[in-house]
């Protein structure tokens, strides 16, 4: 199994190279008035990401999750809403994905939106 730290420099390195991605993005639209795309479909990163969950069993797609749909406090519910998990840094993700982290109780009255 992926160390939880070579886990969590792979998920921090994705985020920085689509940062410059972004950038470089933006540039190229000042100069091509809109018309130009890039990054997408990248190889490299659908290969990274591929080995990235076949390395730690993410079965349900977290990484992706985390990576590109995760609410700003990325926290997730248990099905009946008494536990969650505050995902926000990449070690957590690690440990949510291979069943080591700790749910945190939910207080009465909070809610789950």
């Amino acid at each position: 199994m992926l160390s939880k730290e070579g886990f969590c420099k792979a998920l921090q390195m994705i985020k920085e190279q689509e940062s410059i991605d972004e950038q470089f993005s933006k540039a190229l639209d000042l100069v091509g008035n809109g018309h130009f795309v890039f990054g997408t479909e990248n190889k490299y990163l659908l290969a990274l990401r591929d080995v990235l969950k076949e390395a730690v069993n993410d079965q349900y797609d977290y990484i992706d999750w985390w990576l590109y749909e995760a609410a700003d406090d990325y926290t997730v519910w248990e099905a009946n809403c008494t536990m969650k998990y505050c995902l926000k840094e990449p070690e957590a993700l690690y440990d949510y994905i291979t069943g080591m982290l700790k749910p945190i109780p939910v207080s009465s009255g909070e809610s789950t939106s």
